[in-house]
C-alpha cells in the first residue's frame, strides 16, 4: 500500500548509442542511396538502350529509305531507256506509275525529312535531288520525240554522256551519302552501347551493394527488431488479458526497445500498486469502512481513476450518513406511524359505523320521499277534481244569476201590476164614495147600494192595503234579488278566482311531484354513492389495519436497519 508508481517520462526522444531507431535510419539512408543511384542508373541504362535501338532503327530506316529513293530514281532511267530504245508504250506506263502513283522518291524524300538526316546530309542529298530533277527536262524530250516517232533523237537523250554521267554522279554521290549516314550512325550507336555497358555495369554493383544492405536490414530487423517486438507483443498480450506478473526476457536499456522494455515494466508495477490500493478500498468498504484515503500516486489518465475513487468514497461515506440519519428518524417515526395507522383502522371502523347509520337514514328518507310523493300525486288529482267542481259551481251561479235577473224582471212586472190594482183601488173607492154620495141622495132606497158601496170601499181599501203589502214585499223582493244577483256575481267572480288558484295549486302540486321524483332520484344516487362510500370505507377501514400491521413489521425492520448501519465507520 505504501508504494508508488515510478513513472517514465514517455516523451523523452534521446538517442542512445544502441538506438535501434539511429542504426535503422542509417540503414534507411543507405539502401535509400542506393535505391536513387540504382533507380538512375537504370534509367540511364534504359536511355541508353532506347537510343541504342532508336539509332538502329534510324539505321535501318535510312538505309531503306535511301535504297527507295535509289529504286526510284532507277526505276524512272529504265523505263525512259527502253521506251526510248523500243518505243513500247508499257515503259512509258512504267514511268507514268512511278512518277505519279507509287512516288518511291517522294516518300523516301518525306520520310527522310523527319529527323533522320543531320544538315551535311540533307545537303548532299539535296544535290542527288537536284541532279534527278535536272535529268526530268532530257527524259521528256526523249519520250516527245518517241512520240514523234524519232526514236534516234530519243536515244541520244537518254543514252548520251550528259544524261549518263549525271546517272553515274547521281549514283556516285548516292553512295556517298549512305555512306556517311551509316558511319554516323554506327559511331552513334558504338556510344550509346558503351554508355549502355558502363551503367550496366555501375547498376550491377548498386544492386550488388543493395543486395548486401538488405541482407543486413533483414539480420538487424530479425535479431533487434522483429524479435523484441514479439516478446514486447506477448507481454502486452498478457497485459490486455490481466496478467501483470508475466516475466519479459528483455533487457532495458537506451534504445527504444530497451526503453519500451523499461517503460513495461514501470507501468506493470504501477498497475500492481494501484490495483493493491483500490482493490484495498473496495475490501474495506465491502467490510463497512469507508474511512478510507488514496495513498497512491496517479498520474496521466489514471487520475480519472482517482478521481472517481474520491467520489465514490464521499458519496458513499455521505451515502451512509444519510442512510444512518433516515434509518434514525424512520425509527423515531415508526412508532408514531404505527400508532396513527392504529387510530386510523379505529377512525375508520367508527366512520364505517356512522355510514351505515347515514345509509339506514337516507333509506328512511327516500320512503318518506316516495311517500310524500304518491301523497303530492293524490293531492293533484283531489285538486284537478274540485277545480272541475268548481267549473261546474262557476256555470251554476251564471244560471243563477241568470235566473235572478228574470225575477228581478217578473218583480218589475208585479210592481206594475200592483200599480194598477192600486190604481184600481183608488177608483173603486172614488166609485164608492160616488156611491155612498148617491145612496145618501137616494136616501132608504138607496141604503143597500150604501152597503154595496160600504163594502166596495173596504174592498178597495182591503186591495190598497194589499197592493201596499204586495208593493212593499216586491221592493224587498226586488232588493234580496239584487243583492242576490250581486252575491252571485260575486260568488261567480270568487269562483272564477278559486278556480285559477285551483289551478296555480295543481301546477305548482305538480310542480312540487316533479321536485319530489328528481329528490328520489337524487337519493337514490347519494344512496348509492353512499354504498360505494361505505365499501371504501370498509377497504380503508381493512387496509389501515394492514398498514398498521405493516408499519410494525416496518418498525421491526427499520430497527434491524438501525442496527445494520451502526456496523459502518464514515
Amino acid at each position: 500500500m505504501k508504494a508508488k508508481v515510478a513513472v517514465n517520462n514517455m516523451g523523452n526522444t534521446k538517442v542512445g548509442k544502441n538506438s535501434q531507431i539511429a542504426h535503422l535510419k542509417k540503414i534507411v539512408r543507405g539502401t535509400k542511396g542506393s535505391l536513387i543511384v540504382g533507380t538512375a542508373l537504370l534509367v540511364l541504362l534504359f536511355v541508353s538502350v532506347v537510343g541504342f535501338v532508336n539509332v538502329a532503327q534510324q539505321q535501318v530506316d535510312c538505309t531503306m529509305y535511301l535504297n527507295q529513293y535509289r529504286t526510284g530514281s532507277k526505276a524512272l532511267t529504265t523505263a525512259v531507256r527502253c521506251y526510248a530504245v523500243t518505243g513500247d508504250q508499257q515503259y512509258y506506263d512504267a514511268y507514268m506509275k512511278e512518277l505519279n502513283v507509287e512516288k518511291n522518291r517522294d516518300h523516301a524524300l518525306e520520310n527522310l525529312q523527319k529527323g533522320h538526316l543531320n544538315d551535311a546530309e540533307w545537303e548532299e542529298l539535296s544535290r542527288v535531288v537536284a541532279l534527278s530533277n535536272g535529268l526530268v527536262p532530257m527524259e521528256e524530250s526523249a519520250m516527245k520525240a518517241v512520240s514523234e516517232g524519232d526514236i534516234q533523237t530519243a536515244t541520244e537523250y537518254v543514252f548520251g554522256s550528259e544524261y549518263t554521267d549525271t546517272i553515274n554522279e547521281i549514283h556516285d554521290l548516292t553512295d556517298k551519302t549512305i555512306s556517311d549516314i551509316l558511319e554516323r550512325l554506327r559511331v552513334k550507336k558504338i556510344t550509346y552501347l558503351v554508355f549502355e555497358v558502363i551503367t550496366a555495369l555501375l547498376f550491377m554493383a548498386g544492386f550488388i551493394k543493395m543486395i548486401f544492405q538488405s541482407f543486413q536490414t533483414i539480420r538487424f530487423a530479425g535479431e533487434q527488431l522483429m524479435i523484441p517486438i514479439l516478446k514486447v507483443s506477448e507481454q502486452m498480450t498478457a497485459l490486455a488479458a490481466g496478467d501483470l506478473h508475466k516475466e519479459l526476457d528483455l533487457v532495458a536499456d537506451d534504445s527504444e526497445v530497451g526503453r519500451m522494455v523499461g517503460d513495461i515494466s514501470t507501468m506493470k508495477n504501477g498497475l500492481m500498486n494501484l490495483i493493491e490500493e483500490v482493490s484495498f478500498i473496495l475490501e474495506q468498504m465491502s467490510l463497512g469502512n469507508y474511512n478510507v484515503s488514496i495513498q497512491q500516486k496517479y498520474v496521466g489518465d489514471y487520475i480519472l481513476i482517482e478521481q472517481s475513487l474520491r467520489k465514490i468514497i464521499d458519496v458513499m461515506r455521505e451515502t451512509v450518513r444519510t442512510i444512518s440519519n433516515a434509518a434514525n428518524e424512520i425509527d423515531n417515526g415508526s412508532g408514531q406511524l404505527t400508532q396513527a395507522a392504529e387510530d386510523l383502522a379505529n377512525a375508520c371502523t367508527s366512520q364505517a359505523c356512522q355510514v351505515s347509520d347515514l345509509v339506514m337514514l337516507m333509506t328512511e328518507l327516500e320512503e318518506s320521499i316516495q311517500y310524500n310523493e304518491k301523497e303530492a300525486e293524490e293531492a293533484v288529482k283531489i285538486s284537478n277534481l274540485a277545480s272541475s267542481t268548481l267549473v261546474v259551481a262557476a256555470d251554476k251561479m251564471k244560471e243563477l244569476g241568470e235566473a235572478m235577473g228574470k225575477i228581478n224582471e217578473c218583480s218589475m212586472q208585479i210592481n206594475s201590476v200592483t200599480d194598477a190594482i192600486s190604481d184600481l183601488a183608488d177608483e173603486i173607492e172614488m166609485l164608492s164614495l160616488n156611491a155612498s154620495i148617491e145612496s145618501a141622495r137616494a136616501g132608504e132606497a138607496g141604503r143597500g147600494f150604501a152597503v154595496v158601496a160600504e163594502q166596495v170601499k173596504k174592498l178597495a181599501e182591503a186591495s190598497q192595503q194589499a197592493a201596499g203589502q204586495t208593493s212593499e214585499l216586491i221592493e224587498k223582493t226586488t232588493e234580496a234579488v239584487e243583492k242576490g244577483m250581486r252575491i252571485a256575481a260575486e260568488s261567480a267572480e270568487n269562483m272564477e278566482e278559486v278556480q285559477m288558484g285551483s289551478e296555480e295549486t295543481a301546477a305548482r302540486i305538480n310542480g312540487i311531484v316533479e321536485k319530489l321524483k328528481k329528490e328520489v332520484e337524487g337519493i337514490q344516487q347519494i344512496n348509492d354513492g353512499i354504498n360505494v362510500v361505505v365499501g371504501f370505507v370498509d377497504n380503508n377501514s381493512a387496509t389501515s389495519e394492514e398498514t398498521a400491521a405493516v408499519s410494525e413489521q416496518q418498525k421491526k425492520q427499520v430497527e434491524s436497519m438501525v442496527e445494520l448501519m451502526s456496523k459502518f465507520r464514515v
